[in-house]
Parts: structure tokens; C-alpha cells; sequence
């Protein structure tokens, strides 16, 4: 909306805050008045807060000053120039100042009546700005009257209370954005409308022809029907169909008000009174329909959204109940885990968790029951449709019940094997000698050191070198050197044990962990592969070599460090090869 159209609308809300201000006025003085000047019910206010509540309040200004014109020219025009009406016209808007200041501050100036909380709030803010009106109105009128001060401030509060009750749905219903008048629209809905406008209308009149019996019981049910079926617009316009009725028949001795001992001021006071209950009864309703019609949308939303991303993920959606009974599972795990989704509904998910994670699982499950507001992520193995097994990284959020207690758990899997594979690629990389592939110096000391860690007999460290590697380099080339430490490396993975370890610790230099062997066991095996070395020959540019090696022994013992144990069996790989090499010689002390 432009600039020129929003001044043209603000000017028609102005012009029409007068007129509805001035006539209301001018109702209330005609139908309402008490013989002292106080008026039973002040509606005039009721509209007015229902365009502060929907206007910012840096245009509030032309519009209460267009109210209060509004009622001191309708006072003039009817009771001549008074000069107690122009503080009295500022109090009045300033009630509807002070209850629409109220609901902004509450936060429910944009969602009245559309849920039912915002009823107590509304009905509060009526009545607090009432009683901060009606003081400083009552003292003026009792002065001004010579009357009573606390008679006029419980007429003041009373009326302008049920004003505002009265009159702000009215005036906020009435707007084409707000009571919802699109749904008299659908087909046969006007038709039904009708038919509940005549069941009100006869109801009502049946009610306040008479006086002998006390039926003000018996509009509540249609009434309550025309909030179910149209919401706000039914509360509504029932309730004015039995305030026309029902007061018309009150002012001229009808109806059961009657039979409420005192004179006709006090009659239509309590009809009034009746008005603003039946209403506050029907509001509730009809904000909870709006409230409910509103999540359900919502909901109706978010699960076409819930859908259409389960549909099309690329990772599992499920959502299993408490007990681990799948409720729903996305399509995804037909690409993933092979199976069928209609083939997992109703089962357990624990039977698709591989039977060693799923105590970790379910501990992981019962800590997220203490803090159900937060998601929380795990990784397990689980069992696809053709046996094997894969890991899979799962996010979970428990979903709280209206009693507060664990409803579903919705899950997101995502398949975690090809990431699994990386690990251990990167893993298997950081432990191993690029050009042997056997273990590197690091990773050999940490299977020592969980060795001497461990229960078992720990066995025994060898330390193996290539006798005159240097000359093979120095004659052949680093290439066929390299070849020579493969061969070597290929002689020990061949001859030792799967749970023994063989590394790699420096450029011709092994290790060997003889896992729960004794020195004497472990001798003999480095002397057999000795031999076995000294038997292979090494393919070489236009010829082949034969190469030996020398070895250094020692047990494991958990007295001495990693670098105590490497250094001993260091000093005996040094004298094996200072006594000629291609030998075995155990370190000293080590029997």
C-alpha cells in the first residue's frame, strides 16, 4: 500500500471513529442513562479499542482526538454546552487508552480471541482500565452531581466494564480481516447460518416474552451451537440477536429479568450484566476453535513438509514409539539398509541393532528421557536386510506427550560405511610404514606398551637389521634396496604368528613382538628366519644378491619402561653385529 493510500485509509478510520463515537454516545445517553446522569453501559469504548489495538501507536493521536470531538458534540447537540463534558470525554478515551496500553504490553493486542488464553488477559484489561477511569470520573461527577462517590464508581466500573467486554469483540468481529466472514462463503454454510440466526432469534423471544419463569439459561445453548459452527462471527451475532431481542423486551417489562427486585435501571444493568456473561461464555469457545483450527493447520503443514522431505531424503527418517515399536520409516531405507518399509512397521527397532551396541543405545536413549528438549546423536552397527552389517550415525529428539511424558522418538540414520572406511584407511595409514606396510615405530610401541599393560605373559622384543644395507644402496640403488626391505618384511609377516606385531622402526631396521613367548622360544624363531633370509635371493639390475641380518633380543618386563626394553634389545642387535654379524644375540641379563 502506498503512501497516498495509507492517508486515505487512516482518514476513513478517523471519520468513522467520530461518527461510531458520537452515536454511541448518543445511544447510551438515550437508553442507558440513570436519572443522576451515569450510564449503564458505556460502549462507545468498545470500538475504539478495537482500532487502537489494530493501529501503531504513533497514529493513536488523530484518533482519540476524533473520539473525543465525536463525544462532546453529541452532548452538545442533545444536553447544550457543559463544560464538565469536555474533562469527562478525556477520561472516557483515555480508558481505551489505558486498555489498549494494557493488551499491547501483555503481548495479545495481535491475537485477541484467537486463542483462549488472550480471553482472561482481555477481560483483566477491561476492568483495570475501568477502575483507573472511574476514579478520577466518579470524583468528578460526585462533585459536579453532589452524589455519592462509591454508588457512581461502581456504576462507572461496572458499565464502562462490560462496554468494553461488549463492544471490542463486536467491533473487532465486524472487521472483514478478523471474525472470519470468508466461511459464510463455502456452499450451504450461509444457509446454516440462517438457520442458527432463526434458532437464536426464537429462542431469545421465547425467553424474554415472558416473565413467570427464570429461563435467561436457555440462548446459552444456541448461542454456544453458533460458536461451534461459525466461531467468532456466531458468538457474535447470536449474542446481538438476543441483546436486540432480549433488551427490547427488557425496556418495556418483559422477560425474567422481571423477576430481579428493583426498579427498571437496575434491570437493564443486569441485562447487561447477562449480555457480557453469555458473551464471555461464547468467546472461549470460539477462541479455541480459532486456536485449534490454527494448529491443526499447522500440523496439516508441517506434516506435508515431514513428508515431502522423508519421501526424498537421502538419509532414513523413522519414528518409533517409546517401547521401540517402528511407526514409520522413510523410503530412504529401501537404497540403504534394503529392506522394505512396510516391512519395518510394527517391528522393534532393537531387532535391527547389532545385538553388541544395543545397551549402549538404550543408555544413550534413557539419558536423552532427562533432558527430552534437546536432540542427541550416536553411532551403532545395525543389521541390513542381507546380513551384514554397517554403521550407521543416528540424531535423535523425544517428542513429550500432553502429560508430559515420552510420546515417539523421531530419528534421522545416516549410513555411516563408507565414512567408517575412511576411518580405518586414515587410521590404518598413521599405523603403518608406506613402503613395507608393516607397522611404523609409533604404533609398535603402543602394541608394547598395551602388552606390559595387559594380564597375559608379555613375551619378547627382537630388533632385527640388514647386514651391509648401506652397500646394497651404495652398489644397486635405493631401489633395489627397497626391494630388499620388502622382501624381508614379506619373510616376517609369512613366518610369525597373527597375534605376534612386526614393524618397521627406522630404515632397515624391524622389530618383532614375540606375543607370550619366552627368549629362548624367540631365538630360535630369529634364527630360523636368519636362515631363511640368508637362502632368498634378491632380484637386482642384470643380477641377484643374497642378504643376511643380525638380531637383538630381549624379554619384556614390566618393570622397565618401552624405552629401557628398545634400548637393551638395541645393545644386543649392536654386539650381534660387532661380533660378525648374521647372529642372535640375547641382551645381557635376559638369561
Amino acid at each position: 500500500m502506498g503512501f497516498r493510500d495509507r492517508l486515505r485509509a487512516g482518514g476513513t478510520t478517523v471519520i468513522w471513529t467520530f461518527v461510531f463515537y458520537a452515536v454511541l454516545t448518543a445511544a447510551a445517553m438515550l437508553l442507558t442513562r440513570r436519572s443522576h446522569g451515569i450510564v449503564l453501559i458505556w460502549l462507545a469504548n468498545g470500538p475504539l479499542l478495537a482500532v487502537l489495538c489494530k493501529t501503531p501507536t504513533r497514529r493513536w493521536l488523530p484518533l482519540l482526538a476524533a473520539a473525543s470531538l465525536g463525544m462532546m458534540g453529541s452532548v452538545f447537540a442533545m444536553v447544550g454546552f457543559r463544560p464538565i463534558v469536555i474533562p469527562v470525554a478525556l477520561i472516557d478515551v483515555g480508558e481505551a487508552v489505558v486498555a489498549a496500553a494494557l493488551l499491547r504490553h501483555w503481548r495479545v493486542c495481535g491475537t485477541l480471541f484467537r486463542s483462549i488464553g488472550t480471553v482472561p488477559v482481555f477481560v483483566a484489561a477491561c476492568f483495570v482500565a475501568a477502575l483507573l477511569s472511574g476514579l478520577p470520573g466518579a470524583a468528578l461527577a460526585a462533585g459536579t452531581l453532589h452524589l455519592a462517590f462509591p454508588p457512581i464508581l461502581a456504576d462507572w466500573v461496572v458499565g464502562h466494564g462490560l462496554g468494553l467486554l461488549l463492544g471490542t469483540p463486536l467491533a473487532l468481529v465486524a472487521r472483514r480481516d478478523e471474525g472470519g466472514w470468508a466461511e459464510l462463503a463455502r456452499p450451504g454454510r450461509a444457509w446454516a447460518a440462517a438457520g442458527l440466526a432463526v434458532l437464536v432469534a426464537l429462542t431469545a423471544f421465547a425467553t424474554f416474552w415472558q416473565s413467570a419463569l427464570p429461563l435467561l439459561f436457555l440462548p446459552f445453548l444456541p448461542v454456544v451451537i453458533a460458536s461451534f459452527a461459525f466461531q467468532r462471527v456466531g458468538a457474535a451475532v447470536s449474542v446481538v440477536i438476543v441483546a436486540v431481542i432480549g433488551g427490547g423486551l427488557t425496556r418495556f417489562g418483559h422477560g425474567p429479568v422481571m423477576l430481579v427486585e428493583g426498579d427498571a435501571a437496575l434491570h437493564l444493568q443486569f441485562f447487561h450484566f447477562y449480555l457480557a456473561t453469555l458473551f464471555i461464555t461464547a468467546l472461549p469457545i470460539a477462541a479455541a476453535l480459532v486456536q485449534r483450527e490454527t494448529l491443526m493447520r499447522a500440523l496439516a503443514e508441517n506434516e506435508a513438509r515431514y513428508r515431502l522431505l522423508a519421501d526424498n531424503a537421502t538419509d532414513i527418517i523413522l519414528t518409533f514409539d517409546p517401547d521401540g515399536t517402528i511407526r514409520f520409516i522413510s523410503p530412504a531405507v529401501r537404497e540403504i539398509a534394503l529392506y522394505e518399509p512396510e516391512a519395518l512397521i510394527g517391528t522393534n527397532i532393537s531387532e535391527l541393532i547389532y545385538r553388541e551396541d544395543r545397551a549402549r543405545v538404550r543408555a544413550i536413549y534413557q539419558a536423552g528421557l532427562t533432558t527430552p528438549e534437546r536432540s542427541y546423536a550416536f553411532e551403532f552397527r545395525a543389521i541390513k536386510a542381507d546380513g551384514t552389517v554397517s554403521w550407521f550415525e543416528g540424531n535423535s529428539r523425544i517428542v513429550i506427550d500432553a502429560s508430559g511424558r515420552p510420546g515417539a522418538i523421531v530419528c534421522i540414520l545416516r549410513d555411516l560405511e563408507g565414512r567408517k572406511q575412511r576411518e580405518a584407511a586414515l587410521e590404518h595409514a598413521a599405523a603403518t610404514d608406506p613402503l613395507t606396510g608393516l607397522l611404523n615405530r609409533t604404533a609398535f610401541r603402543s602394541r608394547v606398551e598395551e602388552r606390559l599393560l595387559g594380564e597375559d605373559q608379555p613375551g619378547t622384543l627382537a630388533l632385527v637389521d640388514l647386514d651391509y644395507f648401506k652397500m646394497v644402496n651404495d652398489v644397486y640403488g635405493h631401489a633395489t634396496g627397497d626391494t630388499a626391505l620388502l622382501v624381508l618384511a614379506d619373510l616376517l609377516r609369512a613366518n610369525l604368528r597373527a597375534d605376534d606385531a612386526v614393524g618397521r622402526i627406522g630404515g632397515e631396521e624391524f622389530a618383532i613382538l614375540f606375543a607370550g613367548r619366552g627368549t629362548a622360544a624367540a631365538v630360535a624363531i630369529c634364527d630360523r628366519l636368519r636362515d631363511m633370509l640368508a637362502q632368498t635371493m634378491i632380484p637386482a639390475p642384470h643380477d641377484s644378491f643374497s642378504i643376511t641380518m643380525s638380531a637383538g633380543v630381549m624379554p619384556l618386563r614390566r618393570d622397565l619402561s618401552v624405552d629401557a626394553l628398545f634400548s637393551r634389545a638395541d645393545d644386543a642387535l649392536y654386539r650381534a653385529k660387532a661380533l660378525g654379524r648374521n647372529r642372535t644375540e640375547r641382551a645381557v641379563g635376559s638369561g
